[in-house]
């Protein structure tokens, strides 16, 4: 079976085991939607001083709408039909800031280097929270208060996302993780991307903890990957001198790193300051290009995952 065809069957059965029906890639909103989306962003960099244009030139697309009607974008670049495949995602929470930077300065970077990656495709989606980075004061959480990045359907999601928001977390409502998994439509758009594309490995920007986490696959991972698989992921991990801190119920490296096999990168900016970002991406933008440059095995190398019986 194709890469391609194997994991999206294997999203499908994941959803459909754990009751969930399957959700269809959105119909992308009207062409106006997207220029305001570039208006208010325009307008919020103008306030952040950032003089780098949101939307100048670059060919954004939308697949459905965030839960105040914002559309939510992403761009494409390079050979679509390449096995080398790198999905970013950037702003899934609002008030960190600075990863916008990073996610609209990369996505320029590639439209004026792309004939440097002739046998890449990238794709980069860089305010997956648009509601909350847009609203006075910006937050965290969407606006319907649940943390996007705790609201993905996880094996664990039902025993212990609850669970561990009321005590690890003492109910902070900057952490909510939703009345039940796979419940907005930021999470829904993240998912929808990695059905769609079929990414061979996963970049999340965040702030400020100043770090870079890896999630997928290990050693203990052997019955459901391949050695040499595990072992390409690894010096993924190595080369980017990341580390494993852990995961959470319902977070993007739990459910596209651990259960769905992909490497995943969670790189940690140093601050949200605003100020900053311009020096962050001259830090960092190396580390990002060899992220996207790194070929690892294609998906037909991994086993299934195992469906709830």
């Amino acid at each position: 079976m194709h890469a391609g065809n194997l994991l999206s069957s294997l999203l499908i059965a994941f959803s459909l085991s754990a009751g969930v029906p399957r959700h269809v890639f959105a119909q992308d909103p009207a062409p106006n939607e997207i220029q305001q989306w570039c208006e208010s962003l325009s307008k919020s960099f103008v306030a952040l001083k950032w003089k780098i244009k949101p939307c100048d030139g670059l060919d954004w697309k939308a697949a459905g709408h965030s839960v105040q009607g914002r559309p939510l974008v992403y761009a494409e670049f390079g050979d679509p039909n390449s096995k080398n495949t790198t999905l970013i995602f950037s702003m899934a929470h609002g008030d960190e800031i600075t990863p916008l930077f990073l996610g609209i300065q990369l996505a320029h970077w590639m439209k004026e280097n792309a004939k440097r990656f002739p046998k890449t495709h990238v794709i980069i989606a860089p305010l997956v929270n648009p509601d909350s980075y847009l609203r006075k004061p910006r937050t965290r959480v969407n606006a319907h208060g649940v943390d996007v990045n705790r609201n993905f359907l996880t094996r664990d999601w039902d025993t212990t996302a609850i669970r561990a928001w009321k005590t690890k977390f003492r109910s902070d409502p900057r952490r909510f993780p939703g009345e039940k998994p796979r419940s907005e439509p930021e999470t829904y758009f993240q998912e929808d991307l990695i059905k769609k594309f079929q990414p061979q490995k996963l970049l999340s920007v965040h702030a400020p903890l100043n770090f870079i986490d890896y999630d997928g696959p290990t050693p203990l991972s052997l019955a459901r990957f391949s050695k040499e698989y595990v072992h390409e992921c690894l010096m993924l991990r190595k080369k980017l001198k990341a580390i494993s801190s852990g995961y959470f119920p319902g977070s993007l490296g739990n459910y596209a790193g651990h259960e769905l096999g992909i490497p995943t990168l969670t790189l940690e900016l140093p601050s949200a300051d605003p100020k900053k970002a311009e020096a962050y991406w001259k830090r960092f933008s190396t580390g990002i290009r060899t992220m996207i440059e790194f070929t690892v095995p294609d998906f037909a190398s991994r086993k299934p995952i195992p469906t709830k019986g």
